[in-house]
């Protein structure tokens, strides 16, 4: 029979399985989920009468037997999950729960298993909306905001418990001989009783809150430190407490030094000084690593809420990042930590002295990215830039390559720059792929496999680490042969675990004709609320609300929000998002929905400015934002779509419409994500992108765990068994290899046009047939299945054509060669390894459509076109008309940039628009709709007008066509033409102005930079490219105070010269609305030092009011009460003084320590100074 750890590790398995005590945790979490005040609602599941009281018992008794296994040195895994369950026990007594006394020391508690169970984000949850009102202890609120991170206002209690003297020893010694102060002196609640008036008890109560505050203080400032004997200090400190409160049968205290011991243990165990090594293994004596590391712990710490240690999600991956050298995949879900793990790579590349490039799918999260990555590297001197546009290389690009510490960037800019200049990646020594299973059938895909198999095969590939993060990658051979392509099948490449910071609640809200029910899932529990929602009739409309599928997602939106949550609700059509807009602030003109918004609207005032510059002052889109409500999807104008993300980040808006770009990686979230429907153009949702959208649910430091709601208002027997296929379906993103997709998608229809299934056949007829490439119609096809398939079939071409020339043309091949040239290219590519994975047959033929192919391209091409079109990104069919189109287009570019140089607007709108005529009759230039005006869209954009007047219409294809066609479309066609006619080294022809010269000899730039940001004006276009995210006022400025500069160079002098920093000044500069706008970018464009840290040390000497402390004894350095600057010891006992006053808006991080002779060595870790100025 087991004994000692083995017995409670077998008890704590056996009271952890599911369905233990008839689903007694499930059951306690069911009534939680639908308790108000620990009432229930009408109508609701039967719950035990007992069930609170065997709650409690079952989470005591299970934190109990974690921490024996703890103290007995036991397994800590069994321990945390003892923890975790302890903790969700008596979470489900308290949250929502009735009001008892006991309840605040219960959440406490609950909070502490949390931390335990290494959920951090969880404890924090638990805590934060009950902490000002709570009836704790002065120790327990200690221990509650070291949980909180917030270390200035616990230290802060301590500092005031230090001053009001009541446990200072004569303090004590006058009580013990008082019998008067019975009463009086109670700190704790431990006696409230009354039955226990004993003086010494309460004495005790005091001395033992002072141990603990002491023992916090010290720990407290081990992790400002650093100082792993500090903790241990601290921890003994407490463990000596817990005993004396044992001894004196002090319940509450004996629990709360119980705790703390343990969690100071593992928050160090845990923290940013354990785990990250003071000299990696691959950076052995590297001072750069010391400081970037010194730096960025203490930056963590001094947030306002401190950043301390790792999850346990990324700790494994951590440890790999750093010192590891191999490339990696890192697949955590969603919200799990993936960006700190990149963090900290990029730290470990930063500390090499090389240079980073951060790939995204989206220009939307790039600028998500960037603004996370400043956050964490402003601090460190590090800077971090996203490149403007979508393709392409400007000068602006070119300067941050050569300038930037991080570039962010989307797959396209990025494959971009390196076909057109590969040695930008020269002195790089991490890529990170962010949302790397970007695997498909798709032309992005396609083209994102062939870049990272070009990335793998570079010379220098062996000294460039790159890092796949992803939260949805599949199991089985398709993961391990994406793995092993991108680590070079390296056993240690992938980190994966399935753990998050917040739980996860499912659940139905079915429509009843006059109400709606809420099915919730807890395990096997299916709780329920029959009259969820209560439909009405409001006053300005004749018809119940809700009345439809989208009514019913916008009254449990509201719903949810009624209880104090966020709620964002995925819409998985792009169109369905903007009627979301327009019902919202109609059901508001009639009264069916209140605002949610609560703050000040001045918090609102840049986005709205935005949004009135490109949408106009009246768009439902800005009366949604007044409401509180942020209307989220990929083509809305970028500057906006910043301003409403940062408003999403700083948690204004309480709900959000979202359209499918959430399923690509943006990073927004919400306590409770509602589906307004679960299939995409009559398909079933995927798995996967089921899985990223419901990992949205629940927001760390918010929530304890996420709700994921489907409504149904009709239809609910197939929606249920569609909802109830994807919560059962937990397969991960599909990854076979994209380009094996494509050649098998290309062999069937050729099968099907011979009529001969037959393999030889079908590998003789793609090898060498040049009809295999035409497309014919089946006799079984419709007409218009047949242009459905016809359209399909020259867009596969395309992207097999490109994907070709991406892997042979950045060097000459000859047509003899092609054969062995592509097996090589190919050679341990995801590609050749899935199709090793076929049968030995099919490999042939698989490798006949990539050779044949090939061979009808050299056939009909030159190497010289061939190197034009691998420049330009394009495809075979493409290159073909641009060749045919070349001398017209050339002369257009030369046209409208020579015309833009010489401030001739007519001319310049003249030549782009004919160059515009051309180009989007080209495949892949086409904007999808194209508007019938679209040229006069084109000139109003290029002139810097407003585009209001023109989308009264149809403003959504309007905008669209902005963001897709002139911002994307339209420069990418301009780029292609430059670089195609520069790879092929032709003369430009004699014009009036222009001697005998190549187009590479011409600045072909400001073009691209007219239409990408709406203005000829070469300085408001460097104003838009290097950051400042308002147009009109970009043109404002320009036209009020016409500076003199036309390159990056000289916009940054400018930007730092007299006459702007005097503007500046001015709050109305250069409009009330973007003031905020215009000094942001000014910090993150113009380098000041503002935002960086740095490490400075100075020697003190300190008039000590008693013993000189011992040399290298750790210190505090602090201001007092009235103003001037005390020395202290760990625990805030006052040594000494400073005679120099402290800055008071310091908000770096102080590290004194003794070195004698009267003087101690203060080291200032801050982005400011230490002292006043005197």
């Amino acid at each position: 029979m087991p004994t000692g750890n083995e017995a409670v590790e077998a008890r704590v398995r056996t009271a952890t399985e599911a369905g233990f005590r008839g689903q007694l945790l499930a059951r306690g979490q069911s009534r939680s989920l639908i308790w108000r005040d620990g009432q229930l609602p009408p109508d609701a599941p039967n719950f035990s009468p007992q069930l609170s009281y065997d709650l409690q018992s079952y989470g005591y008794g299970l934190l109990d037997m974690g921490l024996r296994l703890l103290d007995g040195d036991g397994d800590a895994a069994v321990a945390r999950s003892a923890f975790e369950q302890s903790a969700e026990a008596l979470e489900s007594l308290v949250v929502h729960g009735p009001d008892t006394p006991d309840r605040d020391f219960h959440r406490f508690v609950a909070a502490a298993a949390y931390h335990l169970g290494r959920f951090s984000a969880r404890a924090y949850s638990t805590l934060r909306t009950s902490i000002d009102e709570a009836n704790l202890s002065r120790a327990e609120r200690c221990v509650a905001l070291l949980m909180l991170r917030d270390l200035d206002r616990a230290q802060q209690e301590i500092l005031d418990w230090r001053r009001e003297g009541l446990a200072d020893d004569g303090r004590l010694v006058e009580l013990l001989a008082s019998d008067t102060a019975v009463g009086q002196i109670k700190e704790t609640p431990d006696d409230d009783d009354g039955e226990d008036d004993d003086v010494t008890v309460d004495v005790v109560d005091l001395a033992l809150t002072d141990n603990l505050l002491g023992a916090l203080a010290t720990a407290f400032l081990a992790l400002e430190r650093g100082d792993a004997g500090l903790m241990q200090e601290a921890v003994a400190g407490v463990d000596l407490g817990r005993d004396e409160a044992g001894e004196m049968n002090m319940v509450p205290q004996w629990w709360c030094h119980r705790l703390t011991a343990h969690l100071l243990r593992d928050l160090w165990d845990s923290s940013f000084h354990e785990r990250l090594p003071i000299s990696p293994d691959t950076l052995e004596g590297s001072e750069e690593w010391a400081e970037l590391r010194h730096l960025f712990i203490a930056s963590a710490f001094r947030r306002s809420r401190a950043e301390i240690e790792l999850w346990p999600s990324q700790l494994e991956a951590v440890d790999q990042a750093i010192n590891g050298s191999g490339n990696m995949v890192v697949s955590l879900p969603t919200s799990a930590g993936k960006t700190r793990v990149a963090e900290l790579c990029i730290l470990r590349a930063l500390a090499k002295g090389q240079r980073v490039f951060f790939v995204t799918p989206l220009r939307a999260l790039s600028a998500q990215t960037e603004v996370s990555l400043q956050k964490t590297l402003a601090p460190l001197g590090k800077t971090v830039s996203s490149l403007y546009g979508s393709i392409g290389v400007s000068e602006t690009d070119t300067d941050f390559f050569g300038d930037r510490d991080v570039i962010v960037a989307t797959p396209e800019k990025l494959d971009f720059a390196l076909r057109n200049d590969p040695s930008l990646l020269d002195d790089v020594g991490l890529v990170v792929l962010d949302e790397g299973h970007m695997i498909g059938l798709g032309e992005r895909e396609i083209r994102y496999e062939v870049q990272i198999q070009r990335l793998l095969r570079r010379d220098d590939a062996k000294d460039r680490r790159i890092v796949c993060l992803s939260a949805v990658l599949p199991d089985g051979d398709q993961l391990d042969d994406f793995c092993n392509w991108l680590t070079n099948d390296a056993d240690d490449g992938l980190v994966r675990k399935n753990w998050r910071p917040t739980r996860l609640r499912y659940g139905e809200i079915l429509w009843r004709g006059t109400h709606a029910r809420l099915n919730a899932r807890v395990g096997d529990e299916k709780p329920w609320v029959e009259n969820y929602i209560t439909g009405f009739i409001p006053k300005g409309r004749k018809t119940l609300f809700p009345r439809d599928q989208r009514e019913l997602c916008l009254a449990t939106a509201w719903r949810l929000v009624e209880d104090g949550q966020t709620a964002l609700i995925f819409c998985p059509l792009r169109k369905s998002v903007q009627p979301f807009a327009e019902a919202i602030v109609k059901l508001h003109r009639q009264g069916g929905l209140k605002s949610v918004f609560k703050g000040d609207e001045s918090v609102l005032s840049t986005a709205l400015a935005i949004g009135a510059e490109w949408l106009g002052a009246d768009h439902a889109l800005l009366k949604c934002l007044k409401l509180g409500v942020a209307i989220h999807h990929g083509a809305l104008p970028t500057p906006y779509r910043k301003e409403v993300e940062r408003l999403l980040r700083e948690g204004v808006l309480p709900v959000t419409i979202s359209s499918p770009t959430l399923a690509q990686g943006l990073n927004l979230s919400a306590s409770a994500v509602i589906f307004h429907g679960l299939e995409r153009n009559r398909k079933d949702l995927t798995s996967s992108e089921f899985r990223n959208i419901v990992g949205r649910a629940g927001r760390a430091y918010v929530d304890v765990e996420g709700l994921v709601l489907c409504p149904l208002f009709d239809k609910q027997t197939s929606g249920k068994a569609k909802w109830d296929a994807l919560l059962a379906n937990q397969a991960g993103h599909e990854m076979e290899s994209g380009l094996l997709r494509l050649t098998i998608t290309l062999l069937r229809r050729m099968s099907a046009k011979i009529g001969d299934p037959k393999l030889g056949k079908l590998a003789e007829y793609a090898l060498n047939n040049a009809a295999a490439w035409d497309f014919v119609r089946l006799p079984t096809e419709k007409a218009a299945e047949a242009e459905d398939a016809g359209t399909e079939w020259k867009r596969h071409l395309a992207s097999l054509d490109t994907a070709i020339l991406s892997l042979l043309s950045d060097g000459e091949v000859a047509d003899a060669d092609l054969a062995k040239t592509l097996d090589d290219v190919l050679s341990s590519s995801l590609f050749h390894r899935r199709v090793m994975r076929r049968k030995l047959a099919h490999h042939k033929v698989f490798q006949s459509v990539l050779l044949g192919r090939a061979k009808v391209i050299w056939a009909n091409s030159t190497p010289l076109q061939r190197k034009g079109y691998f420049l330009s990104g394009v495809g075979f069919a493409t290159g073909k008309a641009l060749d045919a189109n070349a001398e017209r287009l050339n002369e257009l570019l030369v046209a409208a940039n020579g015309a833009i140089l010489n401030k001739e607007d007519d001319a310049a709108v003249k030549a782009i628009t004919r160059f515009a005529e051309i180009v989007f009759g080209i495949s892949p230039f086409t904007p999808d709709n194209l508007p019938g005006n679209w040229r006069a869209i084109l000139d109003a954009w290029l002139r810097g007008n407003a585009l209001q007047s023109l989308a009264a219409d149809d403003q959504e294809t309007i905008l669209r066509f902005v963001e897709q066609g002139l911002v994307y479309h339209l420069p990418w066609a301009m780029e292609a033409v430059r670089v195609r006619r520069i790879a092929n080294e032709e003369k430009l022809e004699l014009t009036e102005g222009l001697s005998d010269m190549t187009l590479a000899d011409l600045d072909m730039g400001r073009a691209v930079a007219a239409v990408e940001t709406g203005s000829l004006d070469v300085r408001a276009a460097l104003l838009m490219r290097t950051g400042f995210s308002s147009r009109s006022a970009a043109i404002k400025i320009i036209s009020d105070m016409k500076p003199d500069f036309d390159s990056t160079q000289g916009l940054r002098a400018w930007l730092r010269g007299p006459e702007v920093r005097k503007a500046t000044r001015d709050e109305s500069f250069p409009t009330p609305e973007t003031h905020g706008l215009w000094l942001e970018y000014l910090q993150g464009f113009v380098r000041t030092s503002r935002a960086r840290w740095s490490s400075e040390t100075e020697i003190c000497g300190v008039s000590w009011s008693g013993d000189e402390p011992d040399v290298d004894t750790p210190l505090r350095v602090i201001e007092d009460v009235d103003g001037s600057t005390i020395v202290t010891d760990a625990e805030f006992r006052t040594l000494g003084t400073i005679d120099r006053p402290l800055n008071s808006d310091r908000c770096g991080l102080v590290i004194a320590s003794a070195v004698g002779e009267g003087e101690i060595a203060v080291e200032y870790l801050g982005p400011d100074v230490l002292w006043a100025e005197e």
